[in-house]
């Protein structure tokens, strides 16, 4: 009499509840990579966590410039406008740093501007130390670029000069 049987239905469903576990992440690295590469020259990823709740992708992006797919805008008050046409936009604009950014687009769209935040308040879960480090980095860095994705909740904080580009998704 063999004992395989016991313990091969043990092992299945152990890796059936693995399998469950990363199919509610929040994002998959090559999903999120394959949105990125559209606007982005993405590089080597150098972190990248997710959950149900959150996923945090931390790249190093190959040059500064913003694929075409990608709307660029120069003012939050444009920002909101592009969003509300296409879901989608990155805001270019030297002087400010994305969270004073975020806080501009809260005071204009205060529901898109609240999810943009909330995001990167919620993927903060997600967050190890060099990417928790990088996005507080970002948030603050005058001249990085601020982008989000309505469809999947993702914000963007890219620094074109040290090339690297923060992905942050909250609950949803």
């Amino acid at each position: 009499m063999s004992h395989f049987g016991p313990h091969a239905r043990a092992c299945g469903l152990f890796l059936a509840v693995i399998a469950f576990v990363s199919a509610c992440a929040r994002d998959a690295e090559a999903e999120q990579r394959g949105r990125l590469g559209a606007w982005f020259a993405l590089g080597e990823t150098v972190v990248f966590t997710a959950t149900m709740h959150c996923a945090v992708g931390l790249y190093r992006v190959a040059d500064g410039r913003i694929k075409a797919a990608m709307p660029l805008v120069g003012s939050p008050p444009e920002m909101v406008r592009v969003l509300a046409a296409r879901g989608l936009a990155a805001l270019v604009t030297p002087g400010l740093a994305p969270d004073a950014a975020m806080v501009a687009m809260a005071n204009l769209d205060r529901p898109t501007g609240m999810a943009m935040r909330r995001a990167g308040l919620e993927a903060r879960a997600c967050m190890e130390a060099t990417s928790e480090s990088a996005f507080h980095h970002l948030l603050g860095q005058s001249g990085a670029v601020l982008a989000w994705e309505a469809e999947t909740g993702a914000l963007m904080l890219m620094d074109p000069g040290a090339g690297l580009l923060i992905v942050a998704m909250g609950a949803g």
